[in-house]
């Protein structure tokens, strides 16, 4: 096959100011043989308005009830025409090279099932704020998620039977449960180019959520890897330490907001229980930090 087709999924809700960025950003690929799908979930802002700018026939728009991303995310793979699927945020930005990249890798690797591009994040100031190092992403999972939807891209038939989870209250963690699920069945193909940036900004979801939905969250995110077969069993060997990963994620997120160190102190607890090597690692001294301070 000398050439592969992309269809490139945006999901977005109120992203109004943001998403003209991440559009063009697309747009200006240098591959060219894409479509982009812009999934509207419910938006109340002029976010239609804003799609509608762009005269370019690789842009389709469907603007559907609010379900959250998961939903959408499905939504848009049901109609994509493309050989990958790519789920891009509204308020990211793709490199040039994107695609490029990305049919460089299939070629490369004969064509796998899912693999992932790597990826940058910036604040405001257009500062490099974190890079992630792919080496052999089905374990490096268990520690964190490390893959950003924007570079992750999964052949359509495989998508026809692995789907977000379209639980509401998992909205945030609905991705990495997809990860766990993939991993759990092919290999995750790694390329550490770098294709697109996370751009960090205060009204972003995951900065947003209040610590009772975060741990909701969290809760049914672990109940969802227990109760699928194919992870629990891929996974078995290392159940604990995605526990105590869970957990840590959420006394480091809550020792972040300064209101409750008791519970943040309580799942520092839980994830040293479930794996007490977690007291080596950066995350448990950063969890420390903000609790002395």
């Amino acid at each position: 096959m000398d050439s592969v087709t992309f269809s490139v999924i945006i999901p977005t809700y109120n992203r109004a100011k943001f998403i003209d960025k991440a559009i063009e950003s697309l747009l200006n690929q240098t591959y060219k043989n894409f479509e982009i799908i812009v999934v509207d979930d419910g938006s109340t802002d002029n976010t239609e308005e804003v799609v509608n700018l762009f005269k370019d026939s690789k842009i389709k728009y469907i603007k559907k009830e609010n379900q959250e991303r998961g939903a959408a995310r499905n939504y848009g793979a049901k109609l994509a025409v493309g050989d990958y699927v790519n789920f891009f945020d509204s308020d990211d930005i793709a490199y040039d090279n994107h695609l490029q990249v990305a049919f460089d890798t299939i070629k490369a690797n004969d064509f796998p099932k899912v693999f992932a591009l790597n990826y940058d994040v910036l604040v405001s100031e257009n500062k490099l704020k974190s890079q992630v190092k792919f080496k052999d992403i089905n374990k490096q999972l268990i520690s964190k998620n490390l893959l950003s939807c924007n570079g992750v891209f999964i052949k359509k038939e495989v998508l026809q039977k692995n789907s977000f989870s379209e639980i509401r209250d998992l909205s945030a963690s609905e991705d990495y449960l997809l990860w766990f699920l993939l991993a759990s069945q092919f290999k995750i193909v790694g390329n550490n180019t770098i294709t697109s940036t996370i751009v960090d900004h205060n009204s972003r979801s995951v900065v947003t959520m209040q610590i009772d939905k975060l741990i909701l969250r969290k809760e049914i995110f672990l109940r969802e890897i227990a109760a699928n077969e194919h992870i629990s069993q891929y996974y078995s060997k290392y159940s604990n330490r995605i526990k105590s990963q869970v957990f840590s994620y959420i006394a480091l997120h809550v020792s972040l907001t300064k209101i409750n160190r008791i519970i943040s102190m309580k799942y520092l607890c839980k994830a040293l229980y479930q794996y007490p090597f977690f007291v080596f690692s950066k995350r448990f001294f950063a969890i420390i930090k903000h609790l002395m301070y």
